[in-house]
């Protein structure tokens, strides 16, 4: 069952939602998308709460769709266990006697300001408690970078987080936690009617530079599934210990610490947002959502079967905040300038500040590219 929600859905997911017949919850976007030629099985609202009562198996394109539950969908297990998850600090404290050591403090917007910088235990990450691709978050060294964000929230943060619903981006609490140096790796996983952890997709998230917090780079390859997949799934195991979580796909993200790893969030009820998950598309030719309701495990040895050393990346190309609402991504351009575009998806509505998302695959001999398209300056490719 489907809850298709803005900013954005794909065109894949509405070609496995027709193929499949799965439930669409019917609301604005769901209407506007038939509207536009795609063939949908559209559910009122009190027909998708029976269905759901039956089937019990629901995933949420985008975080919007969270409000249709928390109004409509009396299942307050399921509720709990969504703001459980979405709650960082409420995260934060199941995790804890998994990583006692963990400094973090949640914080009311009003008192930020108001904090003295001595009691800080710099290096820090400062983010909004309820939060969504990265709006209002920074890594702050020292009490410069502190007061820079500090000024940053009063002027642009409210601007930003109004694009999302409160649920979605809460703009009343922030969390403030020990910054973990190490790389980033991201995780799509469900759990099944069991409770047992499927790992559908696992990311390297790559930066440019330590203060780096941008969407730009994910990759995926046989040996970060080599390496992480058993780690990730023991800390899935870990944590459905205390939540109890059936039939519930989400997002993880990680930072390793001395190669442990330890999450920086969840993310109930979807995959990696902005089409990410369907990475996994461009590897296997298995949707994910697909998996998650049909209960398909993605073997490893067949997903990286005569593909064992390519990179998979998946990059968001944001609009720089430069270029004039009138300018143009130049798609062409892209896709000369790197081998191995699978698929370029430009997104026109401006205000997302998105231009366009990428899907590559990139082999041993171009390797060196995945560098370049990590920094590249997005204004080359705007006309």
């Amino acid at each position: 069952m489907l809850i298709l929600e803005k900013p954005y859905v794909s065109e894949k997911l509405l070609q496995i939602a027709h193929q499949k017949h799965y439930p669409v919850l019917r609301n604005a976007m769901s209407e506007y998308l038939q509207s536009q030629g795609y063939s949908l099985d559209l559910c009122s609202d009190e027909d998708f709460v029976g269905k759901y009562q039956q089937i019990h198996r629901l995933y949420s394109m985008s975080e919007n769709g969270l409000g249709w539950i928390k109004k409509y969908l009396d299942d307050k297990d399921l509720n709990d266990k969504i703001t459980l998850l979405k709650d960082k600090a409420a995260f934060r404290r199941i995790c804890q006697k998994m990583y006692p050591d963990f400094y973090f403090k949640e914080v009311d917007l009003e008192d930020l300001f108001k904090i003295d910088t001595q009691t800080i235990p710099f290096p820090i990450v400062l983010k909004p408690a309820v939060g969504f691709l990265s709006v209002g978050v920074y890594v702050v060294h020292d009490d410069g970078q502190w007061q820079s964000a500090m000024e940053d929230i009063r002027n642009k943060f409210a601007e930003a987080s109004a694009q999302f619903p409160d649920f979605v981006v809460g703009s009343n609490k922030y969390l403030i936690e020990k910054y973990i140096h190490g790389e980033e790796y991201a995780v799509d996983a469900y759990f099944d009617n069991e409770g047992q952890p499927v790992i559908l997709n696992i990311y390297h998230h790559r930066f440019a530079s330590e203060s780096d917090t941008s969407d730009r780079l994910y990759c995926s390859n046989k040996a970060l599934y080599d390496q992480y997949e058993q780690p990730f799934t023991d800390f899935l195991i870990q944590v459905n210990q205390v939540v109890g979580l059936q039939n519930f796909p989400m997002h993880i993200e990680f930072r390793l610490s001395e190669g442990k790893p330890i999450p920086i969030e969840i993310n109930p009820l979807r995959f990696a947002g902005f089409c990410l998950n369907e990475l996994q598309t461009h590897i296997s030719g298995i949707h994910p959502v697909e998996a998650f309701f049909e209960n398909i495990r993605i073997s490893k040895d067949e997903m990286w079967k005569g593909r064992e050393t390519d990179t998979f990346s998946f990059m968001v190309l944001e609009r720089p905040a430069q270029a004039a609402k009138t300018a143009i991504f130049d798609k062409e351009k892209f896709m000369r300038s790197f081998s191995g575009v699978l698929e370029l998806r430009e997104v026109k509505n401006a205000d997302v500040g998105v231009a366009a998302t990428a899907f590559v695959r990139t082999t041993e001999e171009h390797k060196h590219e995945l560098d370049t398209l990590l920094r590249f300056d997005m204004m080359d490719f705007m006309r």
